[in-house]
C-alpha cells in the first residue's frame, strides 16, 4: 500500500505525454510523396524568379532601344541645324562677291565661307595626284594631301569635309569633297558638295576659275530642282565674270532674276546689285 500514492500521480503525466506525442506530426523526408512536394515548391520559386529577370530585361532592353533612339534622333537633328548654317552661309555670304577690283578688266570676288581671302594661304601651285570625279566634269589635280578617313556615313563624311571649310582649310577641304562626290555620288548632300567645290577654287590662291565653273555647272544640270541652284547660279555668273565673258556673266545673272525674283531668294538682290555694279 505504501506505493500506492505515486503511482496515482505519475499516472496523469503518462497521459499527458502521450497526447502530446499523438499530436506531434510524424514526417517522413525520405518518403516520395515529401520529396516531390518539396521540389515542386522549389522550381515553382525558381521560375517565378525567372519570370521576373525576364520581365527585367525585356523593361531595360525597351529602355536602352528609346535611348539609342533618342540618340540617333539628336545626330540627325544637329546635322541637319548644320546643313541648315551651310546653306544660310552660302546665301548671305556670296553678297560678297559684288566687289570689283581694279578700273579696266581685273576683277576679283570676294570669298564666302569660313573667311576672306586675307586669310587664305597661297596655294601654290597646284600638284599631286588627281582625284576622279563623274566623266562629264574635267578631273582636277589637286595639292598631295593625307588619305582622307571616312566614317562609311555619308552625313558624317560631309560634316568633316565642311568642317575644313569652316576652319579655312581650302586646299584640303577641296580633296575631302572631291572624295566624298566620288564615294557619294547619290548622297544626300553630294549637291552642297559639288556648291562646296565651286567656292573653294574661288577662294584658293591661285583661282581654279575652270574647275569652279565645272562644279557649279555639273550641279546645275545635275541636280536642277536643288535649294542650291539659285546661288549656284550666281556664283557661276560672278566666275564668268571673273574669265571676262562679261555677256554670259549677264545673261545668267539676268536669269536668275527672272526666274527666282518672286521667290524672294537672296540670290536674286545679289545678281541685281552685282549687275548694277559691274554693266
Amino acid at each position: 500500500m505504501q506505493f500506492t500514492k505515486p503511482l496515482f500521480l505519475l499516472l496523469p503525466a503518462a497521459c499527458l505525454s502521450a497526447q502530446l506525442w499523438a499530436q506531434a506530426p510524424v514526417v517522413d523526408m525520405n518518403s516520395p510523396g515529401y520529396r516531390a512536394q518539396s521540389g515542386g515548391s522549389m522550381q515553382a520559386e525558381i521560375y517565378q524568379q525567372l519570370q521576373q529577370l525576364r520581365q527585367e530585361m525585356m523593361t531595360l532592353r525597351g529602355i536602352v532601344e528609346e535611348q539609342e533612339h533618342q540618340i540617333s534622333q539628336l545626330k540627325q537633328q544637329g546635322l541637319d541645324r548644320y546643313i541648315d548654317l551651310d546653306r544660310r552661309l552660302g546665301s548671305l555670304t556670296t553678297g560678297a562677291a559684288g566687289a570689283v577690283v581694279g578700273s579696266s578688266s581685273a576683277a576679283s570676288v570676294a570669298v564666302d565661307a569660313a573667311g576672306s581671302d586675307a586669310g587664305i594661304t597661297g596655294a601654290g601651285d597646284v600638284a599631286g595626284a588627281a582625284v576622279a570625279v563623274p566623266d562629264d566634269v574635267n578631273p582636277v589635280a589637286v595639292n598631295t594631301a593625307p588619305a582622307i578617313a571616312s566614317n562609311g556615313n555619308d552625313s558624317s563624311d560631309y560634316t568633316d569635309a565642311y568642317a575644313l571649310v569652316r576652319s579655312g582649310n581650302y586646299d584640303q577641304a577641296i580633296t575631302s569633297f572631291l572624295v566624298y562626290v566620288e564615294r557619294y555620288p547619290s548622297g544626300r548632300y553630294t549637291p552642297n558638295a559639288w556648291y562646296w567645290l565651286g567656292e573653294l577654287y574661288v577662294a584658293v590662291k591661285p583661282q581654279n576659275l575652270k574647275a569652279a565653273t565645272d562644279a557649279f555647272q555639273y550641279l546645275l544640270s545635275k541636280y536642277p530642282d536643288h535649294d542650291k541652284v539659285p546661288a549656284a547660279m550666281y556664283k557661276l555668273g560672278t566666275v564668268y565674270f571673273l574669265n571676262g565673258n562679261k555677256q554670259k556673266s549677264q545673261e545668267l545673272l539676268t536669269h536668275v532674276i527672272d526666274r527666282y525674283g518672286s521667290t524672294g531668294n537672296s540670290a536674286v538682290n545679289k545678281s541685281r546689285e552685282f549687275l548694277r555694279k559691274n554693266f
